[in-house]
């Protein structure tokens, strides 16, 4: 891995850390509202197998455990630092280390794909969403900053000024209509919903899509 990928990844996981750790109120109560939402998408969909891309410290891979105990929980991130903490903080989770783009697992891995505020870090979201229909048996979930909202609460708690509250690590910027047109190329769109100021999508695939995108991400005609 290059230097500067090393230290784009370090500082996403430290901002993950800080962002499920932070003991501001205000902060703590959008954490909770968020990880609520995935709990209720969780429990109805009830997956056996569920694979957590971008996992980081584990805290929503922690959560699906909680919310399924009998759930078999595997999270994925390339930052080791990261997934020791991980291993720490949630002694049954099972750590594999790799990355969105090229994930260490057969097709058809797990019932249901998670991916937490990863896909805004990608320059190839398409890639990586290619790559995690793969490796989905059934479902992903996926969520990202909910543009402009994510921004403007930025600019309310007076953070990247300079920038009018936008992320100087995120690359993609996604309102809702943008999202869901995005994520409905790999599957039909059962959930879509705000826990500001992030957004939710739970996708079901298709055979006709997951046909597609495979073998358009092994440079193949379908």
């Amino acid at each position: 891995m290059k230097a500067n990928e090393e230290m784009s990844i370090s500082k996403r996981t430290h901002g993950n850390y800080q962002k499920y750790t932070n003991p501001n109120p205000v902060q703590q109560v959008l954490i909770r509202h968020f990880l609520h939402a995935v709990h209720d998408i969780l429990v109805r969909v009830a997956p056996r197998r569920v694979l957590d891309v971008g996992c980081a410290e584990g805290f929503v891979s922690g959560h699906a455990l909680s919310s399924l105990p009998h759930t078999h929980v595997i999270g994925v991130d390339v930052d080791t630092y990261a997934l020791q903490r991980a291993g720490h903080l949630h002694p049954k989770l099972q750590r594999v280390v790799g990355d969105a783009l090229h994930l260490p697992l057969a097709d058809k891995s797990a019932d249901l794909v998670l991916c937490t505020e990863v896909l805004e870090h990608i320059p190839a979201p398409e890639q990586a969403l290619a790559e995690l229909t793969r490796v989905a048996r059934t479902y992903l979930l996926l969520s990202v900053p909910w543009e402009p909202w994510f921004r403007v609460a930025n600019l309310l708690r007076l953070k990247n000024i300079s920038r009018l509250g936008d992320d100087p690590e995120h690359v993609n910027h996604w309102t809702g209509r943008a999202f869901r047109r995005f994520v409905r190329e790999f599957g039909h769109v059962e959930v879509h919903r705000v826990a500001f100021p992030w957004q939710i999508a739970l996708i079901r695939l298709t055979a006709e899509t997951r046909s597609f995108h495979i073998l358009d991400q092994k440079g193949v005609s379908p």
